[in-house]
């Protein structure tokens, strides 16, 4: 039983046809791993499971983040069944991205990883990522994942890979700017190929063609235009029907409390 019920709670979406149901806001856990923030495992791990009672139980890291140890320590301390770990690879053929997923388990001590992302994917990997998902797609046979998939910044990859069978999620950058703002803050917002708009319309594809769709870089990264003006771009993202959940990086509960504040507004 969660505490603090009478808190409003972040609501939870399908995510795609994968059969798993996530937080609209998920938290991005890239921070915990900064060495100058100097988080500890036990404190990242308690912001978790404060984000958890207010309903964000989807909790992304990635093999290279140094985060793994902060999400383990939030496990101990909420249900494993009620929340949704996503992590990812940079591995480049099956055998090492095989590898990186069970060290991910060790270090996550779980026995399960609920999504299984091939890491920042460019347009000019598009035939190899789906080599290696083919692989780890005979691994959720296994139950060790649920469902698999890719985070990019390219309009390209997005288009092309969701008429793979084999992908289940598309993690992809998604935010409401205008292009003159992109090129002028490109390292902020590092859009791979195409346009905003471009990228909008892909995917809105991948939704139809039933991908579980995650916005990522809603806030772009750094000092950005974005974050100043936070409350709009989260909005602007939430609205969409074709976005299942977006991720936002977070290091605090304060900070938790605010975004979540914007999505249960609308």
């Amino acid at each position: 039983m969660r505490g603090r019920e009478a808190l409003p709670e972040v609501p939870s979406v399908p995510l795609g046809n994968t059969g798993l149901r996530v937080s609209k806001l998920g938290f991005g856990t890239y921070d915990f791993g900064v060495p100058s923030l100097n988080i500890s495992a036990v404190e990242g791990g308690r912001i978790l499971a404060e984000a958890y009672k207010l309903g964000v139980n989807f909790w992304d890291a990635s093999d290279d983040y140094g985060s793994h140890p902060h999400v383990a320590s939030a496990l101990k301390l909420v249900p494993r069944r009620e929340v949704v770990i996503s992590t990812k690879t940079s591995a480049k053929n099956g055998e090492e991205a095989e590898k990186s997923l069970r060290n991910s388990l060790r270090e996550l001590e779980t026995d399960y990883i609920d999504i299984f992302l091939l890491h920042y994917v460019k347009s000019d990997w598009i035939d190899g990522c789906r080599k290696v998902l083919k692989e780890l797609c005979d691994l959720k046979t296994t139950g060790i994942v649920k469902a698999v998939g890719l985070s990019t910044h390219s309009v390209v990859v997005v288009e092309e890979t969701s008429q793979f069978e084999e992908v289940d999620v598309i993690m992809a950058i998604c935010c409401r700017a205008e292009q003159s703002l992109i090129s002028e803050f490109r390292e902020n917002i590092p859009l791979e190929d195409g346009s905003i708009g471009q990228m909008l319309q892909a995917i809105k594809l991948a939704h139809h063609r039933e991908k579980g769709v995650i916005a990522m870089k809603v806030l772009g990264t750094g000092i950005s235009p974005l974050v100043d003006d936070y409350q709009s771009s989260i909005k602007s993202i939430a609205e969409l029907d074709f976005v299942d959940a977006m991720v936002i990086g977070m290091k605090s509960l304060v900070e938790v409390k605010k975004n979540a504040s914007v999505i249960l507004s609308g």
